[in-house]
């Protein structure tokens, strides 16, 4: 979620959360905790703003005189009096601002210099609005907005003083083409349209071009700071080695001492320089991973839900139903490793289950044999009815993913035989001593072995620590076992490691035995709950709306899609008594799924709401509790499970709970 706020804040030109000892006032763009920043940012924006706003000045004065050609074209009896405004009146302004830009009083009044010249040329303007309207031109509105572009950028106004003048302009022109000029009707709500669009662009570009420069500025004091600070220290450091050196020089001992000790920070500190270069590129690869994943999701969504439908009007004996079973299987493993990159990137929560490990890890060796070269061979052997494990499976195919990926490393040049086990055993007080961390009791072993070129005493005692590898450079991140070690630890497992160099290497996890083997229920004898309900579905996808609308059909329901979360409010609002259930995506350009939820509730209390998404990171239960959201699902919503939860909302009171598709 962190990283999704801090990739929204920048986006939006707003300071990162590693800048949040910027004390700012976002409305007038003032530092706020300490004036000497902003006094001596306003020293330093003068200074840049000056040669800017003088070069401004002069651009200005050749537009205004090169349109002078214009006002003969488009309103030839008049050109006489707009060149005296031009020539006669503005002309004078600008010159007189541009020769006081050399006074010492011009740095103090500078932005109230620059917006009272905006608003004098654009006055100009307004008078030129006024005379051309009794000849029926009003097209000079457009002189309007390219000073307003002049204002918001070229001028160097800061955004206060620019906004007080653009809307002053605004304004001035509106009571002039109301009440002065008449403007008609239509031509009034075009120009004005046209203007305030501009005036509105331009508070926005003046607002993050300031922003920029006060953030710009911030960092460039802070990293001065830093480099005073480190500066400071280094040279405290350097007094202190020096004082260390000399009372150590008569000792040739202790000065070998120190300087091992020296030798040994410095290697530390290269050590974690690559550690932290290891962690930022783990992030990055994460916040990759997840937003690709979330997409995928959409596509999935209508994969599984016309093949749960197919698969559900189709015979048994159809031809064409073990090729929909296929698409649909393909579609499950689909979701499911949208699941693991989703847990990568920190965007699920890990679900601690009774499960049993057969199916997992028979499921991770069928993914990664296509991995393998052909000179390596894969033996499974697993005992039956072993019982279950506390744990998310997740986790069990991440652990069994990197042992494997392991061991495949070790045999990619000569090969060899992968040998991967399940079995139950008992540990009595004795035998779980010599285990570290195992206490007596039932556990399940899982072993895998390989034949590769095994590994040295000195490896074997380092193969657990973060980022230590002895792959070449690209071939891992030195995170895998680590990471393993850490996830059984948690489980109360244990790993222990045998290996010989030049023969192999074996590692056997125990994890403790929660319960016995649990029954599966067979899902093809399991029907989707139907009704006779009218719901409305919302997504911005439109497959995944027709996909909703024929799969909520089927199960005997009213239904009305849209793909737009305003048409779907405006369509509710025409009769909102016909709806007994809103199922509304989350994530949607105008309005959300919860703002939408508030929305309806607002006008028919006892709606019924599921919202469904491809991450639920963004949902807190205060933001569920308070639009009424009855359920979550994540996508991609399989029938059978989809058609349990609409029951469930309809039949019962607003219970908010998360369901995985």
């Amino acid at each position: 979620m962190n990283i999704y706020k801090s990739l929204g804040r920048s986006f939006l030109g707003l300071p990162s959360t590693s800048q949040e000892s910027l004390s700012i006032n976002y409305l007038t763009l003032s530092f706020t905790a300490d004036l000497s920043y902003e006094n001596e940012f306003l020293e330093e924006y003068f200074k840049r703003s000056l040669i800017p706003f003088r070069f401004s000045l002069i651009l200005s004065m050749i537009f205004y005189g090169a349109f002078a050609f214009l006002d003969a074209i488009t309103v030839p009896t008049l050109k006489e009096v707009f060149w005296f405004i031009r020539f006669g009146i503005v002309f004078p302004v600008l010159i007189a601002v541009y020769i006081f830009t050399y006074s010492k009083l011009f740095k103090k009044y500078m932005q109230v210099i620059i917006s009272c010249t905006l608003f004098s040329t654009s006055f100009g303007i307004i008078i030129m609005i006024i005379y051309a309207a009794k000849v029926g031109n009003y097209s000079y509105y457009a002189g309007l907005i390219l000073i307003s572009i002049f204002g918001y950028t070229f001028s160097r106004a800061r955004f206060i003083y620019a906004s007080i003048a653009g809307w002053s302009i605004v304004i001035s022109y509106l009571i002039t083409a109301i009440w002065v000029s008449h403007t008609p009707v239509t031509i009034l709500i075009s120009n004005s349209s046209f203007f305030i669009s501009a005036n509105v662009i331009g508070m926005f570009i003046s607002y993050f071009l300031e922003l920029s420069a006060r953030i710009e500025y911030y960092m460039r004091i802070q990293l001065e700071q830093e480099k005073e600070n480190v500066k400071t220290a280094n040279n405290a450091l350097e007094i202190r080695v020096d004082e260390r050196t000399h009372q150590l020089s008569t000792a040739n001992l202790d000065l070998k001492k120190e300087i091992e000790i020296r030798q040994k920070f410095e290697r530390e500190r290269a050590e974690l320089e690559k550690q932290l270069f290891q962690l930022q590129k783990m992030e990055t690869i994460g916040t990759l991973a997840g937003g690709i994943a979330h997409d995928f999701n959409n596509i999935l969504t209508p994969i599984l839900g016309y093949t749960d439908m197919a698969l559900e009007e189709l015979p048994a004996e159809s031809n064409l139903r073990f090729d929909i079973e296929q698409i649909n299987n393909a579609a499950h493993r689909g979701k499911n490793l949208v699941q693991q990159v989703l847990t990568f990137s920190r965007e699920v929560d890990f679900e601690n289950k009774p499960i049993r490990l057969q199916p997992i890890i028979a499921e991770a060796l069928n993914l990664i044999k296509a991995s393998f070269p052909p000179g390596v061979v894969i033996n499974q052997h697993f005992e039956e009815k072993i019982g279950t494990v506390l744990a998310d499976s997740t986790h069990i195919h991440q652990i069994v993913m990197n042992l494997c990926m392991n061991a495949n490393h070790a045999m990619m040049k000569t090969g060899g035989t992968l040998d991967v086990r399940l079995d139950e055993v008992k540990l009595d007080q004795r035998s779980a001593e010599k285990i570290p961390k195992l206490k007596k009791g039932e556990y399940i072993r899982l072993t895998i072995s390989d034949t590769g070129h095994g590994m040295d005493i000195k490896t074997k005692e380092r193969i657990f620590e973060p980022f230590f590898t002895r792959k070449e450079v690209g071939s891992g991140s030195g995170l895998g076992l680590s990471v393993v070690h850490g996830i059984i630890n948690n489980y109360g497992g244990a790993i222990i490691v045998e290996s010989t160099p030049g023969k192999g290497t074996t590692f056997m996890i125990y994890l403790p035995k929660y319960g016995a083997d649990t029954l599966e229920s067979d899902k093809s004898d399991i029907k989707p709950l139907k009704g006779d309900e009218q719901i409305l579905f919302v997504d911005d996808e439109p497959e995944i709306t027709f996909m909703g609308k024929k799969m909520l059909e089927n199960l005997g329901y009213k239904v009305s899609i849209s793909s737009s979360s305003i048409s779907a409010l405006e369509e509710f609002k025409k009769d909102p008594d016909r709806y007994s259930l809103l199922v509304t995506d989350q994530s949607m350009p105008d309005i959300s799924g919860t703002e939408l939820a508030v929305l309806m509730k607002e006008i028919q209390p006892s709606l019924k709401i599921i919202i469904i998404t491809g991450y639920a990171d963004n949902l807190s239960d205060e933001d569920l509790s308070k639009s009424g959201i009855s359920e979550v699902i994540l996508k991609p919503m399989i029938l059978d499970d989809f058609s349990k939860v609409i029951r469930r909302v309809l039949d019962k009171n607003n219970i908010i709970t998360l369901t995985h598709g």
